[in-house]
């Protein structure tokens, strides 16, 4: 099978890609998922016009699959899947963005935002993968085609076998080296810590097979380990729940299991602003000081998100100094 060339801009932004533009590699699974999830939405608004098309959000999912023994992760969604053109169109031309386009033919206005805009975060996953492979099957098609690339040397795409509509991204997971443990993106419970750490309020299950300690069969009090299906992620952020449904212990859940702090805050404030920029917002005012507030090593800033996805731990721009001790 011939393969094909990536265009010689895309080479060069490739190289960029996997050296320069992110500064943590785990980054990749984020952007894998934010795919996922797009994959999903564009099946959500054509059901919205579409009458032969029923949305039932319980049969959406995006599932990951590590194989420690293969060196493969998997990275599966139930969303609109691509045709062959369209694995070409947006997998062929780096920065080529499918998501940018589909909201812009469809005028997307309901908040529901689709968030791949730029169509370089799947590269990223050439930063962990020494080949990627894509199947996919596109919603209405009885064909299912094969994306696969080793990085800018080219790829191939040839018809495959797949029963339901989708996408499936394997990688194959480089071998460690001195100054990296790829390891850590085929151990589960690495894979759910940056599952909640960067996609927790994505707003579809992300599901995986955890180990769990489960009844052995015929016996009352025996245990053994075995994987269980799990959903990883939250999905509903406590900024988009009406204010009218939350109770204070709710913020101060939240204030604890995003490790905020070990004290109680003193207040909490919940703003929504629509406007010329639209906006939810949750600020905490901490009861103790941080520990290294007045040293130099102390970061002011909130954490970011973008449609559930968290792009930064800590945004200085959001606060002026004299503000620096909100959380």
């Amino acid at each position: 099978m011939a393969k094909k060339q990536f265009k010689t801009e895309s080479k060069r932004l490739l190289d960029l890609m996997i050296n320069s533009i992110y500064t943590h590699k785990e980054i990749f699974l984020r952007e894998l998922i934010s795919n996922a999830s797009d994959a999903i939405d564009k099946i959500y608004y054509k059901a919205l016009t579409d009458e032969n098309i029923t949305f039932n959000k319980d049969d959406y999912y995006i599932k990951i699959t590590p194989d420690k023994k293969s060196r493969i992760l998997i990275i599966e969604d139930t969303g609109i899947g691509m045709t062959k053109e369209e694995l070409e169109e947006n997998l062929g031309v780096i920065a080529k963005s499918g998501s940018l386009n589909f909201k812009k033919e469809n005028e997307i206005k309901d908040g529901h935002d689709i968030i791949g805009q730029f169509g370089v975060g799947f590269y990223s996953a050439f930063m962990v993968a020494k080949t990627v492979c894509v199947i996919s099957k596109a919603l209405g098609s009885d064909e299912a085609y094969k994306w696969v690339s080793s990085g800018a040397d080219g790829y191939t795409i040839e018809p495959c076998e797949k029963e339901k509509t989708g996408t499936e991204i394997i990688l194959t997971i480089n071998e460690n080296t001195e100054e990296e443990n790829y390891d850590e993106y085929l151990e589960e419970y690495r894979l759910q810590y940056l599952i909640k750490k960067y996609s927790d309020f994505i707003r579809y299950p992300i599901k995986m097979d955890m180990p769990s300690s489960v009844k052995k069969e015929g016996t009352e009090d025996e245990y053994e380990e075995a994987l269980q299906e799990q959903t990883i992620n939250s999905m509903v952020p406590i900024w988009r729940k009406n204010k009218n449904e939350l109770k204070d212990e709710d913020y101060e859940n939240f204030y604890n299991e995003k490790h905020y702090g070990f004290d109680k805050p003193i207040k909490h404030i919940h703003i929504s602003a629509d406007g010329a920029v639209r906006y939810n917002a949750i600020l905490y005012i901490p009861e103790k000081t941080p520990y290294d507030f007045y040293t130099k090593d102390y970061e002011k800033g909130l954490e970011l998100y973008s449609n559930g996805v968290l792009i930064m731990n800590k945004c200085p721009d959001l606060l002026p100094d004299y503000f620096s001790f909100v959380q």
